[in-house]
């Protein structure tokens, strides 16, 4: 992550992962029977909703540790915020859908945003200010991954949220980055037209399902 920082120029804040193995912490939060992975990633992201309210933040990119990234992101931020809706809650730069079925909102000739539906995954996603302590509210006690949560409650109404198609922050998978979270799943991901982790020496991940 340092290392795409660096190239793209962007200013990251790290926050730390709450670990598997770390009961104590993750006994504070969620009584409900998920698996200590899943329940370290839950408890993870709610802290970092946590943080973004205390701070007083009025957005936030959160991103996961294990991404790549367009390397003209600023650029296509720059269009996309141009017609983003102003209600937005949720705005999902990556994720495991697609979300073309959406109502369509805007974009450029090559990246559009859509409503969401079922966007998974959690590895690269905005939430504003409003969106953080709605998803406060409504992960108190998750009985599934957050991620299915999260979708559970866009589809419901609960959230208001957008997402890019075609992605343009993916999940970057090797035999030596496994998920932690799914540790078994194939190293399938999704090409970039222009991969900042390519172009600095890493070998493309993509795999067709």
């Amino acid at each position: 992550m340092e290392a795409i920082a660096n190239q793209l120029n962007l200013d990251f804040e790290f926050f730390p992962a709450v670990s598997k193995y770390d009961r104590k912490e993750l006994d504070k939060f969620n009584s409900g029977q998920l698996l200590t992975s899943m329940k370290a990633c839950y408890v993870s992201h709610y802290k970092v909703y946590q943080s973004i309210i205390r701070n007083g933040y009025g957005n936030a990119l959160i991103l996961e540790d294990d991404v790549d990234i367009e390397m003209n992101i600023v650029n296509i931020m720059t269009d996309i915020l141009l017609v983003l809706p102003a209600d937005w809650e949720m705005l999902y730069l990556g994720h495991c859908g697609f979300e073309m079925y959406g109502e369509g909102v805007g974009g450029s000739d090559k990246h559009k945003i859509y409503q969401s539906i079922t966007p998974g995954c959690t590895h690269a996603y905005a939430v504003s200010y409003i969106g953080a302590n709605k998803l406060l509210n409504e992960l108190v006690n998750p009985q599934t991954a957050i991620d299915l949560e999260i979708i559970e409650k866009i589809q419901r109404g609960v959230i208001i949220s957008y997402s890019f198609q075609p992605q343009v922050i993916v999940q970057w998978r090797s035999k030596d980055n496994p998920s932690d979270v799914s540790s078994g799943t194939p190293e399938h991901s999704y090409p970039l037209e222009n991969s900042t982790l390519h172009f600095l020496g890493f070998p493309w991940s993509f795999k067709s399902a």
